[in-house]
């Protein structure tokens, strides 16, 4: 069966229509934060810009400056994934993505890193507080991967 112009540009827009409605339901959350700035002993000072919770994934952006005289480098995601959490249980947490070409988040002395974390899942609606953990259970004085945990609010 051949098709003419008319029924396909017919078609096109009923799809187009379809498309640009479903998008609507989707959009993302978009949340400013209250707090999000912690500096530890070792040098290292992590700032959260923002979340955001999209449909399939949230993303934090993060801003993380070091300076130290003890120590050349620090890793920010070493032996246990950071995370996201708003609850006690491990139920309650999303894991970091890794970043492929920087899986350890590796930050030399005077240097600063800016960008997007992917945690895959969706932080549950209605969510008002969570934390993000780099390096759990660790110091902020390891001069290797010290331990970081940022309380956030999230505003709209």
């Amino acid at each position: 069966m051949r098709r003419t112009m008319g029924s396909i540009t017919k078609e096109f827009i009923v799809v187009l229509s379809l498309l640009i409605s479903s998008t609507s339901l989707a959009d993302d959350r978009k949340y400013s934060v209250t707090g999000g700035q912690v500096s530890v002993p070792v040098g290292l000072t992590v700032n959260v810009k923002a979340v955001t919770i999209g449909e399939d994934a949230t993303t934090v952006r993060v801003l993380a400056s070091f300076d130290s005289h003890r120590t050349t480098f620090v890793d920010m995601n070493d032996r246990e994934n950071a995370y996201l959490a708003w609850g006690e249980g491990e139920q309650d947490r999303l894991h970091l993505r890794q970043i492929a070409d920087n899986k350890w988040m590796r930050i030399a002395n005077g240097q600063t890193m800016e960008g997007d974390l992917v945690f895959p899942g969706v932080v549950p609606a209605g969510t008002k507080k969570l934390t993000l953990v780099f390096n759990p259970g660790k110091s902020g004085n390891d001069t290797n991967a010290p331990g970081v945990t940022i309380p956030l609010e999230l505003a709209k």
